[in-house]
């Protein structure tokens, strides 16, 4: 089975590496997010910064993340920037004839004979629980919405229907007042 060359990049070598810091650099591009499959998000560019720290029996993983993501908009369904710029922490002890990975909170306990420690789902978690709850187009200066404003006439008309259809016949409304 082939393994594609940008899920490759997310394998951090640990075995035989030297006591102290090394850095890598790796691109989330748009073939990162086709492999991570999330929901909505094809598009994007995310700069990761690895600083990775080794110790003895233990490695201390800093993750710089910047970039932007295309997601839709909640509202209109067109596409939104939204602009990432945060970080995470992440903590491996390496332990004797673990056999296989286990995590705790914010610590990976990882077998000291390990040759490779693969960070790609934590990339993607990070990026997941970084994105916005909800996405909408900013307003503009005047605070009008910038959302496409077919969708939004076309909202504005179907809300005004169910605020009829909310409407209570009188002839009903009447038998509320019965006790």
């Amino acid at each position: 089975m082939k393994i594609d060359p940008k899920r490759e990049e997310f394998k951090l070598r640990i075995s035989g590496v030297e006591l102290g810091k090394h850095s890598f650099s790796i691109d989330c591009d748009n073939r990162f997010f086709e492999l991570a499959e999330i929901p909505d998000l094809h598009e994007g560019d995310v700069k990761l910064q690895i600083e990775m720290e080794v110790f003895e029996k233990m490695i201390t993983l800093d993750f710089q993340f910047k970039g932007y993501v295309m997601l839709p908009c909640d509202r209109c369904l067109d596409p939104v920037k939204v602009d990432l710029d945060f970080s995470e922490h992440l903590l491996v002890k390496l332990v004797p004839l673990l056999g296989e990975m286990r995590e705790e909170e914010d610590m990976w306990l990882v077998d000291e004979n390990e040759y490779e420690l693969d960070v790609f789902h934590f990339v993607y978690e990070s990026i997941m629980l970084a994105l916005p709850i909800q996405v909408v187009h900013p307003d503009d200066e005047n605070g009008n919405s910038t959302c496409n404003p077919d969708i939004l006439k076309k909202l504005q008309e179907l809300s005004g229907e169910t605020q009829k259809e909310d409407q209570i016949d009188p002839r009903w409304e009447a038998l509320k007042n019965i006790k």
